[in-house]
């Protein structure tokens, strides 16, 4: 099972360079539209593909990285309540991350499985000039990583790994 937090911590730290990917996309749009009057067709559905890879994989890379939030007043003021808090959230966070990932898997299925009649396949797309699939893709992506969060967290579970 370590298996998982490490790919966790992994792919957060890839995705955490695509914040920089995102800064060398917009000023290649910016130049090309202010400085050549040429504007990119491609450069913010290519920024929003990859904000939206690097937020939603990131939840797994703080659970596995041990840095999600916590709001710990009440259990600083009484450490006693902090077993409770500590089982608490991990239900709270199993009972949502269980339905995000539901609710993602079928969003994902109708966009990505989606053929015309003549039997060729034509996923979710954006619907602007550049017209990509991003719509398909974010939503497969966030089915994985509600996923990937959902068995980090369920990790925790396991003896010898409360965090």
């Amino acid at each position: 099972m370590r298996f998982l937090d490490t790919f966790a911590l992994w792919l957060g730290r890839i995705t955490a360079w695509f914040f920089g990917a995102i800064i060398l996309v917009m000023v290649f749009e910016v130049v090309a539209r202010y400085g050549f009057g040429a504007p990119t067709a491609w450069a913010h559905e290519i920024s929003v593909l990859l904000a939206g890879a690097a937020f939603i994989f990131g939840g797994a890379f703080c659970m596995a990285e041990g840095t999600h939030m916590r709001i710990s007043f009440l259990v600083e003021k009484h450490p006693r309540l902090e077993r409770l808090s500590h089982w608490l959230s991990l239900v709270a966070g199993a009972i949502y991350l269980s339905g995000l990932a539901y609710a993602s898997w079928r969003m994902a299925e109708r966009a990505i499985w989606r053929f015309a009649l003549d039997g060729s396949w034509i996923p979710e797309r954006t619907g602007s000039t550049f017209n990509s699939p991003l719509p398909s893709y974010l939503k497969a992506m966030l089915f994985l990583g509600a996923l990937l969060f959902l068995l980090v967290l369920l990790r925790r579970v396991l003896p010898g790994k409360a965090s």
